[in-house]
């Protein structure tokens, strides 16, 4: 292992038995060991010498994750991710190409560099930088006790992976068989030129129950790489609330800061209202709004905002099912601030796909900015060595218009627009064979018109468009969401924005009216396009394009 401009070596290890130790050799001599813990990952630190080359010893430890960090320039370059030739074998550099080059991860969509990934928090646009933190689990593909992951970015498209941020709290690593929890979802502020950060920590059993602890609490960085140390700063839910009481947002309003609250009061879902003059001593206010529909556990990861002149709120609606059978999906409310409430107007589902979930915004040059984590609420995920579970939707701007929510992919989606595939109008289309399964269909109708659209198969598996007397879907085939209804709310269907890319595919509808989400595993590296219109002569515009990789 060659440090080039790096200082820092990080390991993430686990002793296969008690004195298991993670040795680094320069020269061929041992100048570092560090003991790992049998019952959890350590988290393990070594300093290093830049253009050194080293000899990484981890064969009485399971590694789960290493890296280089530690580069004076790591907002550019990033993070170098090492990786073992075998297990108890020799670290070299990974090569990131091979990598990502997976039909079961996206080529343009953001993940993390492997295992598990949910919520995006901390998404802040700071001295140049896009950042975005993430709940992280890097030691396998399934949900545990929750890090911080963190990525950077120029332009909202191209990311470079930073070093781990935050981990969950010792008590709770030492006794996994009764503790879980970790630090949980939470945003960032940008004032001045610091960032102040609120998150929540949560510590308690297995099953969630009354038992369970989350508190709020807050940090602080100067550059997004060193952090100040953490503090409380709200211990105890107020008495009305539920135990579910976590993913705090912070916003500015009238010359005051709000925090906005997942929980429920009396048996409904609510988002709680918080207030502070200082941003670190926090009153409980009341709900900013409660909903009224049953079976929601909570609201997760709300947000609150003011935009295009009037307020939005969003949050997620955990163990909820809707009419058509879709699980956790997120909703929308639109209306005035009145009382320190939100007086609703109006109201929709965040994204029909139902694969779209903990939506966080920021804004940044004017722009409302929103990214969403690609859930998997339908248990569909094919793990594969070195996979990832989870990845973020496109960043997406936020309008409101006619009293609705729209959404598009941000204006720099164009730039990973590639190779044209098909131009052309008034015929359908049949693309049988994409190379990389990655690409942007546009299509633009004279008028509603029946279709349906092939995005995906393999064997009995199909992923499809469909516009007819039932309206607008996604709806799938073979697999285990087959039986819902990804149903669209909108009337007639005149423009569609399609973004393709391997697993995941997202729609937009009508200049962003509605947006859908759907996961779809192909084991191949071809994907397809195939459009069937009942009326073609109906079509006044196609093209279909390849889009560009961003590792």
């Amino acid at each position: 292992m060659y440090t080039g401009q790096y200082t820092c070596l990080e390991i993430f290890a686990r002793a296969k038995e008690s004195g298991g130790k993670v040795k680094v050799y320069a020269a061929g001599k041992c100048s570092m060991e560090k003991m790992a813990k049998t019952t959890y990952y350590t988290w393990l630190i070594f300093p290093v010498e830049m253009d050194t080359e080293y000899e990484i010893d981890s064969a009485a430890c399971d590694v789960t994750l290493c890296y280089l960090s530690g580069n004076e320039r790591i907002l550019e370059t990033g993070v170098k991710y090492l990786e073992q030739e075998k297990p108890g074998g020799r670290y070299f550099l990974a090569d990131e190409e091979m990598h990502y080059d997976s039909p079961f991860r996206e080529t343009y969509h953001f993940t993390p560099w492997k295992n598990w990934m949910n919520d995006p928090n901390g998404l802040c646009w700071f001295q140049g930088y896009y950042h975005m933190f993430y709940q992280f689990n890097p030691h396998g593909q399934k949900w545990s006790n929750m890090y911080w992951g963190h990525a950077a970015s120029r332009d909202l498209l191209h990311w470079v992976h930073l070093p781990v941020v935050l981990a969950p709290q010792e008590e709770i690593l030492e006794k996994p068989e009764e503790l879980v929890g970790g630090a949980y979802s939470g945003c960032a502020v940008v004032k001045g030129d610091e960032v102040i950060f609120y998150f929540t920590r949560h510590i308690g059993p297995i099953k969630d129950c009354e038992e369970t602890k989350q508190q709020q609490w807050m940090m602080r960085s100067k550059d997004m790489i060193h952090f100040t140390e953490e503090k409380c700063i709200i211990k105890e839910r107020p008495e009305e609330a539920a135990f579910d009481f976590r993913d705090p947002k912070v916003i500015e309003n009238g010359g005051s800061w709000y925090m906005v609250l997942a929980s429920a009061v009396k048996g409904k879902g609510a988002i709680l209202l918080y207030k502070s003059e200082d941003m670190e001593h926090w009153t409980y206010v009341h709900p900013l709004l409660t909903e009224e529909c049953s079976g929601i556990r909570c609201f997760e990861c709300p947000d609150f905002m003011r935009l295009d002149g009037k307020y939005l709120a969003m949050g997620a609606w955990m163990d909820h099912h809707d009419e058509y059978g879709r699980f956790q999906m997120s909703r929308y409310y639109i209306g005035d601030w009145k009382e320190q409430k939100l007086e609703v107007e109006n109201s929709g589902w965040f994204d029909f796909g139902n694969n779209c979930y903990a939506m966080q915004s920021f804004e940044q040059g004017g722009r409302r900015i929103c990214i969403g984590w690609v859930s998997d609420f339908y248990g569909e995920h094919i793990e594969q060595e070195n996979g990832a579970y989870g990845s973020m939707t496109l960043p997406r701007q936020l309008h409101i218009r006619n009293h609705k929510l729209y959404m598009k992919p941000v204006e720099e989606i164009a730039l990973l627009k590639g190779r044209m595939l098909y131009q052309g109008a008034k015929e359908n289309i049949s693309l049988e064979k994409i190379e990389g399964n990655a690409y942007q269909a546009r299509i633009h109708f004279q008028e509603n018109t029946k279709f349906s659209i092939l995005l995906g198969k393999e064997g009995e598996k199909e992923i499809s468009l469909l516009n007819d007397e039932n309206g607008f879907r996604i709806a799938t085939k073979g697999v285990k969401s087959q039986e819902i209804n990804f149903a669209a709310d909108v009337d007639e269907v005149m423009d569609l924005e399609i973004y393709m890319d391997r697993r995941t595919a997202e729609v937009y509808i009508n200049d962003g009216e509605a947006a859908g989400t759907k996961l779809f595993y192909n084991a191949s590296k071809e994907g397809c396009f195939v459009l069937k219109a009942e009326q073609p002569e109906n079509i006044r515009k196609a093209e279909v394009s390849l889009m560009k990789k961003i590792w």
